[in-house]
């Protein structure tokens, strides 16, 4: 029997078909907070499709808060009134959207709005937090239910413009994933496939080259520029190869994969153009990427496509620990090397 080379490279680990397909053990029900003045539901639609995919089903909660900030006095007559009034609110707003086969459940809570959001997060470890983001003179408005949800601690956090387009006719086509090249950015890619699976729909893979970047002091000198420009294409082609070694790891899901490489060096802004310019239906990403910094929510970039963004954004939260593993940490190579510098 021949000996096997041991220059033979490894095989690319595969994302496991248990690792996106719902079960009772992983299904995500989608808890939907609504503010008080929301009345558009056309938008919950979007959270019917994600609880479809994960197993799960739509929560639609509101949290009245008494007073000005939650702890004022309250006459509890009037409290009793506008408790009834809301539940029938929730109530008639689910109707207009539920089936018979995707039913939508209401929960009335009562308190700061923060803390009664973190709290009832607490309760759903393995659920997707929602809001419904609402614009006010052109701009996204930010309210304390976002801010309740984006700071909660679910894992994962979905986040739907009222102004985004309906998809209950033609499905999700297109879903936009960035990588940076962390093993944290790619925490995100078990959901993007089973979205992508459950809606036929085109996982579009994207890498933007971070810039070097100079000082913009001192003398600008030739060298410095060249070799600027030579770190700026080294880090193309390792993300054009990372790309291409993500994409051969999936190959067994039989998606329709495309990759995107950017070089504009500003990964928020590119992220937001080219979702636009593809005409990605859906955005899925990690709340954190090359940087990790554990003590906010969300990194810069996700923080910056979660204000911004006019398509639905899944967020996976990932909080990295020794055992985690690069998506393609068996694979080593003397030459091109992994991307590095950008956080999402």
């Amino acid at each position: 029997m021949a000996a096997k080379s041991q220059n033979a490279k490894p095989a690319p680990e595969k994302l496991q078909d248990a690792e996106v397909t719902p079960t009772a053990a992983n299904k995500s029900d989608v808890l939907v907070f609504f503010g008080q003045d929301q009345k558009d539901v056309s938008a919950l639609r979007h959270a019917q499709t994600i609880a479809r995919v994960f197993g799960g089903r739509v929560l639609l909660l509101r949290v009245m808060t008494p007073g000005a900030n939650g702890t004022g006095p309250v006459d509890p007559v009037d409290w009793e009134i506008k408790k009834r009034m809301a539940r029938r609110c929730l109530n008639r707003l689910a109707k207009a959207v539920e089936t018979e086969s995707n039913g939508i459940e209401t929960q009335l809570l009562e308190g700061r709005c923060a803390e009664q959001i973190s709290a009832f997060v607490d309760t759903r470890k393995e659920d997707i937090a929602a809001a419904l983001r609402s614009r006010e003179d052109g701009r996204w408005r930010l309210c304390d239910t976002i801010s309740g949800v984006v700071n909660s601690n679910s894992p994962g956090i979905l986040m739907i413009p009222e102004t985004a387009p309906d998809l209950s006719e033609k499905g999700v086509q297109r879903i936009l994933v960035p990588i940076d090249g962390s093993a944290r950015s790619e925490s995100a890619l078990p959901k993007a496939v089973a979205l992508a699976k459950a809606e036929d729909a085109e996982l579009m893979l994207c890498y933007v080259t971070p810039d070097p970047g100079l000082t913009e002091f001192g003398v600008m000198d030739n060298k410095a520029m060249l070799l600027n420009s030579e770190v700026t294409k080294r880090n193309t082609r390792a993300g054009r190869a990372h790309l291409k070694r993500i994409k051969n790891r999936l190959a067994h899901h039989r998606l329709r994969i495309s990759t995107r490489i950017v070089t504009s060096g500003d990964a928020r802004r590119a992220l937001i153009q080219i979702a636009t310019q593809e005409g990605a239906d859906f955005l899925v990403m990690a709340t954190h990427g090359q940087s990790g910094h554990s003590d906010v929510p969300a990194g810069d970039v996700a923080s910056y496509i979660l204000d911004r963004a006019d398509i639905p954004v899944l967020m996976v939260r990932h909080r990295l620990n020794d055992q985690d593993r690069h998506a393609t940490g068996a694979v080593t190579s003397a030459g091109t090397g992994q991307p590095t510098r950008t956080d999402t």
